[in-house]
């Protein structure tokens, strides 16, 4: 087999389609945060609703956590910074958007703009402390929350009010990012004139905050031919996080879409009216403005957040499926990429395992390797940056390793397991360093060890239990971000459970004793969470009376199942229960925690339980789609692997069926 080119791109997961002032998808933008509402509850008012149709949509868009303060810290840092309160911070060290902004090519500038700040009431100096100024307060402020912004006089000078705001529209010097906070009570926070909120907060402030934005988009012409707002202007009209502080209400008539879920529209001129349902977060608005104006990332959830693409005519499609050289392998498949390739594994007739490379840029596969080791029980692969590892389960359950790299090729690896296991998986993680390994044995359980690429000759530490996943059928890991993904068919069920996995010291938080928690609320670092959580769909459902209620609608599928991740997206496929149409769902929310105890969603006085802030008990799947044309029966087999900017899903319908392949990859629309 022809060694694959050694060209590795960087580990980044897809291709800046954004680069030079020519590829913008706009050229000025404008975020404008508010507070606390349901997503649902906001759609209730007519003009909201109004503005979401003019607009783009996000159906599936999510807070970061609880409370306020953290998703404004998370929108221009990129992590939470281990603010997990709304009270007052001592500066944080962490870089934000604005050292990107000001670093990059061009001379972009940027503004912050908070309704009834008064600049001249806390001029700057070296020891400058910033004050609430009611209804000016500095939590919805994040600028005010960063020692490099604070401690430095010229960018302190670039927060400014309403005043300010209308003055660089009309002057024509409105900054290419613009951030605009509206007071306490215009961001439907407190009641007008008040210091306090109803309840429920909705539809009263929703109301409040609507006649404001009304009122405030009246005075720009905004949207409409006549804006007074730079041609290219992208309003982003978001909230900060869901009304976490109170039950959903079912007698407002309203439908539920899930914890932490927000009302997010695109606006401007430079956007075309419509609908995503892919799963975003505020993480996902930074690094759409990173790729925007070209500005990098800043290393944390940002960078592998999923973005808006749809703004630059792109969508994610699935090719037709193509037949592949294979023959005579009727067992299981696995695939990775490793050195600008795909590396398929396929098990033979005769129970050995026949190893091709694929090109998908060219579309050409290479001659095949045969591996004398039995992969008839089970096939898993990933790659670190150094090395690939392939691991062979026979039918007896024994283990086969085999790692190769540019300068070797195949050679033996040792085991991470000695006894007979019942089932794998791999995954590669921590910036392509690591390796997991997940196996269960014969009752079920799960456990896990970790393969570290450091060239040493039993680079396997020592086996943990994984205690949240447990199952009588399939398992796949996949990996997005910082973070790894367990999913298991659940026991004795056709639905499937989650369990996550935190690789990122910028997703720990350490949370002192508030009102909203404490210590038991605290997150980890490489643990898996004690909780696992359906792979569902958060909806509604009418109870017995009619009313619409929470509901998580749980998937279900069958074996197999794989797993791939392209730009900042998780896609999972599987056969339905008894369709063998091959199914889809997909997980794309950045920067999800892994909670040190188990969850339970929302406890406020348990202390041996996590109440779930920014943790897979706030983070939906989208809906679940076929894939037409790709099947897979029982004796079949599912195969996923990212190579650049691709996917590959290989599949067999059956056991006597050839070997097809679909690529998936984001296309202009009509492409």
């Amino acid at each position: 087999m022809a060694k694959p080119a050694t060209d590795r791109s960087s580990s980044r997961s897809d291709v800046n389609v954004a680069g030079s002032v020519s590829d913008r998808a706009f050229d000025h933008v404008v975020v404008i945060m508010f507070e606390n509402q349901y997503r649902s509850y906001v759609l209730e008012n007519p003009y909201l609703r109004r503005l979401a149709r003019q607009g783009i949509q996000l159906g599936n868009s999510f807070g970061v956590m609880h409370p306020s303060q953290t998703n404004y810290i998370a929108s221009i840092a990129g992590s939470l910074c281990n603010v997990t309160s709304d009270g007052r911070l001592p500066l944080l060290d962490e870089r934000t958007i604005v050292d990107l902004l000001e670093e990059a090519p061009g001379r972009l500038r940027w503004k912050a703009y908070m309704e009834s700040y008064v600049p001249n009431a806390t001029p700057w100096t070296p020891t400058l402390t910033p004050q609430d100024a009611s209804p000016y307060f500095i939590k919805h402020n994040p600028f005010s929350s960063f020692s490099r912004i604070v401690r430095n006089e010229n960018r302190w000078r670039r927060i400014d009010n309403e005043a300010g705001f209308f003055a660089d529209v009309l002057n024509g010097e409105l900054p290419e990012y613009s951030w605009f906070t509206p007071n306490i009570w215009n961001d439907g926070h407190w009641l007008d004139g008040t210091n306090s909120d109803p309840q429920p907060r909705a539809p009263v402030l929703v109301d409040q905050l609507s006649r404001w934005l009304e009122s405030f988009f009246g005075r720009l012409r905004f949207p409409g031919p006549n804006s007074h707002l730079p041609p290219r202007t992208l309003v982003v009209i978001t909230f900060d996080e869901s009304d976490f502080e109170s039950n959903y209400e079912p007698g407002l008539n309203s439908t539920y879409d899930g914890p932490n879920q927000i009302y997010t529209v695109l606006l401007g001129d430079c956007v075309k009216p419509g609908f995503e349902e892919e799963g975003y977060n505020h993480y996902s608005l930074l690094r759409t403005i990173e790729e925007n104006f070209n500005l990098g990332n800043l290393g944390r959830n940002d960078a592998a957040a999923n973005w808006f693409q749809f703004l630059w005519g792109r969508q994610f499609e699935w090719s037709a499926p193509q037949t592949t050289p294979f023959e005579n392998c009727d067992g299981p498949i696995a695939a990775a990429g490793f050195a600008g390739a795909l590396f398929v594994a396929c098990t033979a007739t005769d129970a050995t395992i026949r190893i091709r490379t694929y090109s998908g840029e060219r579309g050409e596969w290479s001659s095949a390797d045969a591996l004398q080791i039995d992969g008839s029980g089970g096939l898993a692969i990933a790659s670190t940056f150094t090395d690939l590892l392939l691991v062979a389960r026979s039918k007896t359950g024994q283990l086969n390793c085999l790692k190769y790299d540019l300068q070797h090729g195949w050679s033996a690896e040792t085991s991470p397991v000695d006894e007979p296991i019942a089932g794998i998986a791999l995954a590669s993680f921590d910036h392509e360093t690591k390796i997991m390994f997940v196996f269960k044995d014969a009752s079920g359980k799960v456990s896990s060890c970790v393969r570290a690429s450091n060239g040493s000759p039993n680079c396997w530490a020592d086996t943990v239990p994984v205690p949240a996943a447990s199952t009588d059928g399939s398992m796949v890991l996949g990996s997005l971000g910082a973070s790894l993904y367990l999913v298991v068919k659940s026991s004795g069920a056709h639905t499937m459970n989650v369990i996550s996995y935190n690789s990122a010291p910028f997703n720990v938080v350490t949370v002192p004793a508030n009102k909203y928690g404490g210590p038991q609320d605290n997150t980890t670092i490489y643990q898996w969470s004690l909780s696992s959580f359906p792979v569902a769909h958060f909806s509604s459902w009418p109870d017995m009376a009619g009313k619409r209620q929470p509901f998580a609608r749980a998937y279900e599928g069958s074996e197999p199942m794989a797993i791939a991740t392209l730009n900042g997206v998780m896609h999972m496929v599987h056969p339905g229960i008894s369709n063998s149409l091959l199914l889809t769902e997909t997980f794309s929310i950045a920067g999800v925690m892994t909670s040190a105890k188990p969850v339970s969603y929302k406890s406020e006085d348990s202390a041996d339980a996590s109440n779930g802030f920014g943790t897979l008990a706030e983070a939906g799947w989208t809906h679940q789609k076929p894939i037409f044309g790709a099947r897979c029966q029982p004796g079949g087999a599912v195969a996923m692997g990212r190579s650049g900017n691709q996917i590959q899903l290989l599949f067999r319908d059956c056991a006597s069926s050839e070997i097809r392949l679909l690529t998936g990859q984001y296309l202009h629309q009509g492409v």
